[in-house]
């Protein structure tokens, strides 16, 4: 679970525009309140990372021609990018804003081209990082499934395109790290995905409707890999699978447990001194969340001034350059 976890509303039981503000009576007071993850911590970002891997292990039984990717930017592509985005936003972007917003318009031009020429887009899954060379250039790495994979360096205007062969597990394993990963450079980076809808649907229909039926709480939560390894089924079977009214019988029969797991150690909220267990659990799991290089929900505004201004920096010097060549 995540390390800075902090318990929200639900949703459900607040007047919104899907109950049509007709709240639904609340029969377990314990979901009036959900707990919500940070998203950067290192046990968010491994659940994030171990959803999608095990998503895109089921995604290549039903799609043989994926293969592995990395598409990079010119400095002159990566401006224009960049002076497109800054001219249709409403803000102007800065730092690692800017870096995710261009990078992303440069696959959508890419996709919007596949479908002129092929009449539908291409199947993706992608992810951007940034360079560990000088000009630290934001590139994509990822699947893209394709039987002719040589249009993709075709079609791909703004840089270099590497094409490896199709993809497999192992594959998947090392893409997907990319989520996971820290760059101690740019700790608050956040990766930026773009991704096909469906990815891994093909598992409810062959396996999950009946492995993962619900089944109160016998139900099968997890899901099994061919190395014997267990992962937790990612929320977009989840939601798919079971009901609303069902997942939160799961929930409310998880909470019935009475334990919570804190970077691998298991707390027994039934012990004596399970409170400070946990309390001292938790803190040292942030702290070596803290050393990994890991994000968190605490306020860190300086740290991501700086970084932003570094960004803006890189840019200059790449702008810089880019003139020069022109001259």
């Amino acid at each position: 679970m995540c390390i800075y976890s902090r318990l929200v509303t639900n949703p459900k039981y607040r007047s919104n525009k899907k109950n049509g503000g007709i709240v639904p009576p609340l029969n377990d007071k314990r979901m009036k309140q959900i707990p919500a993850g940070c998203g950067k911590c290192i046990e968010c970002r491994k659940q994030k990372g171990n959803g999608w891997m095990v998503r895109l292990m089921e995604d290549i039984k039903d799609h043989e021609n994926g293969h592995m990717v990395t598409m990079t930017f010119s400095d002159e592509e990566l401006k224009k990018l960049e002076d497109d985005v800054q001219a249709e936003s409403i803000e102007t972007l800065e730092g690692y804003a800017l870096d995710n917003a261009s990078a992303v318009k440069g696959i959508r031009r890419f996709l919007e081209l596949w479908r002129y020429y092929e009449g539908k887009t291409i199947r993706h899954w992608l992810v951007t990082e940034l360079g560990e060379t000088k000009t630290e250039r934001i590139h994509i790495h990822g699947i893209m499934y394709a039987d002719n994979p040589e249009l993709i360096r075709e079609r791909w205007k703004y840089g270099h395109v590497w094409i490896g062969k199709f993809v497999s597990n192992a594959t998947i394993k090392y893409v997907t790290k990319y989520l996971t990963k820290i760059d101690l450079k740019h700790k608050e980076y956040i990766p930026k995905m773009c991704v096909s809808p469906g990815i891994g649907r093909g598992y409810i229909e062959r396996v999950g409707k009946k492995k993962n039926a619900f089944k109160e709480n016998k139900t099968d939560v997890t899901y099994k890999a061919r190395n014997g390894q267990k992962y937790s089924i990612p929320i977009y079977w989840r939601n798919q699978i079971w009901s609303e009214d069902e997942r939160e019988k799961l929930w409310g029969y998880t909470l019935d447990k009475e334990e919570r797991w804190i970077d691998g150690t298991r707390i027994d909220l039934k012990w004596d001194d399970a409170e400070e267990r946990e309390t001292r659990v938790r803190e040292q799991a942030q702290k070596k969340n803290k050393r990994l290089g890991y994000g968190s929900d605490e306020v860190n505004w300086n740290q991501k001034r700086y970084e932003n201004d570094i960004r803006n920096m890189k840019k200059l010097q790449r702008d810089k350059k880019l003139r020069e060549t022109l001259r």
